[in-house]
């Protein structure tokens, strides 16, 4: 909570289950070890993972989790492929983590992708991306282009079906799923045959009306924080331009159908309603839910939020309508 907001005020604009989670977000916080003023690196990822605990905790069975590798431009790039049931002719969808590029991976968002295999049937395939900034754009948005042509490449071998692929991600993943669809688009049409885009990163506007309103971090992601995390991916200035990093700016015809999460109480949820504009402009069939009372990140509250599992119960029921 920021000066001029009071407690009330914050409380009233929270689900009930938001809030619960909220404060034993803040619970898990103030059991680990404080953080230095200035955490390197190592140490908010390390802190995320200790934070996520929790979270992923109790997670489903699945018929099968297995971790593998494709190759990628500069080396080897972890998956973890989530199979909900047997069968070697599966639908196939790649699923990108959030955490600002800088941070996240596969076992921050374990249950994410365990939970989208099961609603959805298919094999989920979780994509350990190179992270900035020691891996700046466009490395990371160039690795997961050439992750999706693995993915389709090596079809037999992870028992999916090739022609019945779908991206998806959340936050900075959502990012980097819709850019490299829209590569695909162009390069490999029909490729990709759908995406589910959970409060994405699409555009790099730090004055658009939800980053006003939400931009204090009283909600949890703040706009100083979406500074950060940009500075960390961008190497120049230009490049929060360049379309292939902010997607929305990039031409949008022919896309294939997505569908859209967008968290109410979000500095991104602007990105969100931004991208849904110019996708109907572009005459791009697409499905938009925006979640009431529910903030940045609220996919991995499924332990507590339900309309964390309805979120992903609705793009599951999305996709598999398009696969």
């Amino acid at each position: 909570m920021r000066d001029g907001q009071s407690a009330t005020e914050t409380v009233s604009r929270l689900d009930p289950q938001m809030a619960a989670a909220m404060d034993k977000m803040a619970e898990i916080a103030a059991a680990l070890p404080p953080m230095p003023a200035d955490p390197s690196l190592a140490e908010l990822r390390r802190q995320m993972v200790e934070e996520k605990r929790f979270w992923n905790d109790d997670a489903p069975n699945l018929h099968e989790v297995v971790n593998a590798s494709l190759p990628g431009l500069i080396r080897e790039v972890p998956v973890r492929v989530y199979r909900p049931a047997p069968g070697d002719d599966l639908p196939g969808i790649l699923y990108f983590h959030g955490g600002g590029w800088v941070k996240g991976s596969l076992d921050t968002h374990d249950r994410i992708m365990r939970l989208l295999a099961l609603a959805s049937g298919a094999v989920v395939l979780g994509v350990d991306y190179a992270l900035a900034p020691e891996h700046r754009f466009p490395e990371p948005y160039e690795e997961s282009i050439v992750v999706v042509e693995g993915v389709a490449g090596a079809a037999d071998k992870l028992g999916i079906d090739p022609g019945r692929l779908a991206v998806s991600g959340d936050s900075a993943g959502a990012n980097l799923a819709l850019a490299a669809a829209i590569d695909l688009r162009d390069r490999r049409p029909g490729l990709i045959r759908a995406a589910a885009l959970f409060y994405g990163v699409f555009d790099s506007d730090f004055d658009t009306a939800s980053y006003r309103e939400f931009g204090d971090g009283r909600f949890g992601l703040s706009r100083e924080e979406m500074i950060y995390f940009w500075k960390k991916y961008a190497r120049t200035p230009d490049d929060l331009t360049d379309p292939r990093a902010a997607p929305a700016r990039a031409a949008l015809n022919r896309l294939m159908p997505i569908f859209l999460a967008a968290a109410e109480l979000d500095v991104l949820r602007d990105d969100t309603m931004g991208l849904a504009e110019r996708l109907g402009s572009a005459g791009v069939p697409f499905e938009l839910k925006e979640y009431p009372g529910v903030c940045h990140g609220f996919l991995g509250l499924t332990r507590m939020v339900d309309k964390a599992v309805n979120a992903i119960e609705d793009a599951a029921a999305f996709l598999v309508r398009h696969l």
